[in-house]
């Protein structure tokens, strides 16, 4: 969420909504949770607002798109591609179409599992020990942070 300010300083416009925005771009990049309200987000509906010079890259997870419209976009050349490191069905089925498709890139969903991120979380996880033995818990990582008022 960036205001109005910080838009105009960047050169950029806002949208009033995500079909407005998704018809206007060229790269969409999905960050977002998997909730009952954006499973399939993208659909055929949205997708077919996206231009033909578009690229439709998924790293959050899998689900988010309806992987059967994204590949009759992309094989009609509705789209010009797709990066995708999540899919509905994981392990992603070796029949899925997306996978046959040039204009599609796959990795594999992993960015938590690399060396760096595991020393990372091991750091981080000995930090907050350290602090609440210290008694000044760090509670900017807490989930529920209620319990330290108590």
């Amino acid at each position: 969420y960036v205001d109005a300010d910080a838009n105009a300083a960047a050169d950029c416009e806002m949208a009033a909504d995500l079909d407005t925005a998704v018809a206007k771009v060229d790269f969409v990049s999905i960050h977002c949770p998997k909730t009952p309200d954006t499973v399939n987000m993208f659909d055929a509906d949205r997708i077919a607002l996206m231009r033909p010079t578009s690229y439709l890259i998924n790293t959050a997870r899998g689900g988010l798109i309806d992987e059967t419209a994204l590949a009759a976009a992309l094989a009609e050349g509705k789209l010009a591609g797709a990066g995708l490191d999540v899919f509905a069905e994981e392990p992603v089925n070796p029949d899925n179409p997306l996978l046959k498709l040039d204009k599609v890139v796959t990795s594999p969903h992993m960015a938590g599992v690399t060396k760096e991120a595991l020393q990372r979380m091991g750091l981080i996880a000995a930090q907050n020990i350290l602090s609440v033995l210290d008694g000044s818990p760090n509670k900017e990582n807490a989930i529920n942070p209620e319990v330290f008022e108590k």
